[in-house]
């Protein structure tokens, strides 16, 4: 008879490792099932990352991944600073721990934990960097600049600035009006919408609310309550402009802001199967930290990519990747 695999579980490896044990609740995360997505919900100072950390090194450890075969995401670069410190102290001690003898007597688990390293990053940077490789399918230009906010900021204002045609707007002035354009642009950009489809839905409803049948005690032809609703449809009309010319002076200059590099990698995702394939093949486990603050292009990108129940289904069939997200 061949004997099964050994499994160690958090409480033991963590004794092995020398590391504070976890909680039965932080057991419960560490050692839940490899194959399954997973949703953690915890409030602050519970040891979030810790366990996040612990889960990688117990999956590790027993043989359901490689440390190349993790990823990690998180909203910060010091929070993905934290968590990838943390998990690579423990595969340290992992790999110059005996109970890796025990666990796998072959030495290969011992070998991939010295020689393999997990990837974590931010969403941000995963996104830029999944354009940089595959940009060249949407096509996009993959050696774009990625703009900081100051630099954002100057090329929205040098087409306020530079801005001819009248604008019917209120407060218009270049500094207010290039607040408003990023806002809108950000806005397009994280609901992967284009400037077209907005002005049909925002004519749409404009055209639908003066249009529509007086009430009984309507004087006017718009109920005064909608007007100030009008007023900033209408407002958001004039802003579209300079916002396909911000566009437009983007493409020319090669650069992209952060609202362009997150929603070009969730078209990526959404649009070409072969770049989900890829990433599953990089990645057999997936851990999102701040999970809530995610928006819509973000559940688009990591859907698209990872698939599974947590999701919503996976969008090209195939299996799904286990995702903890906390």
């Amino acid at each position: 008879m061949t004997p099964g695999p050994v499994v160690i579980g958090p409480a033991e490896l963590a004794g092995a490792l020398g590391t504070p044990p976890p909680t039965g609740e932080q057991a419960e995360v560490i050692a839940a099932d490899p194959g399954k997505p997973m949703l953690v919900v915890a409030g602050a100072g519970s040891g979030k990352t810790e366990t996040m950390a612990a889960r990688v090194v117990w999956l590790v450890a027993n043989g359901h991944v490689t440390p190349e075969g993790v990823l990690g995401l998180t909203f910060t670069r010091k929070a993905a600073q934290q968590l990838a410190d943390r998990i690579r102290a423990r595969l340290r001690r992992l790999a110059g721990s005996p109970v890796l003898d025990r666990l796998d007597p072959t030495g290969q688990r011992r070998a991939a934990v010295t020689a393999g390293e997990p990837t974590v990053l931010t969403y941000h940077a995963y996104a830029g960097r999944l354009v940089a490789e595959h940009a060249l399918r949407l096509p996009a230009d993959p050696g774009a600049r990625l703009l900081t906010e100051t630099g954002a900021w100057q090329l929205a204002h040098r087409v306020t600035s530079g801005w001819e045609p009248d604008l019917d707007l209120d407060g218009k002035m270049p500094h207010t009006v290039t607040g408003w354009l990023l806002g809108l642009a950000g806005q397009l950009a994280e609901h992967l919408c284009e400037p077209s489809q907005l002005r049909d839905r925002t004519q749409e409803m404009i055209s639908a609310l003066v249009t529509a049948p007086p009430g009984p005690r309507q004087r006017n032809s718009l109920r005064a309550d909608l007007k100030p609703v009008v007023d900033a449809q209408r407002s958001r009309l004039a802003l579209l402009p300079l916002v396909e010319r911000h566009i437009e002076l983007k493409r020319r200059e090669a650069v992209l802001d952060f609202g362009d590099q997150m929603s070009l990698a969730a078209a990526l995702a959404r649009d070409h199967p072969e770049v989900a394939r890829a990433e599953r093949a990089r990645f057999a486990a997936v851990l999102l930290d701040e999970y809530q603050d995610t928006g819509h292009s973000q559940r688009v990108l990591l859907r698209s990519l990872f698939g599974g129940s947590l999701f919503g289904g996976s969008l090209f069939g195939g299996t799904a990747i286990p995702v903890t997200a906390v």
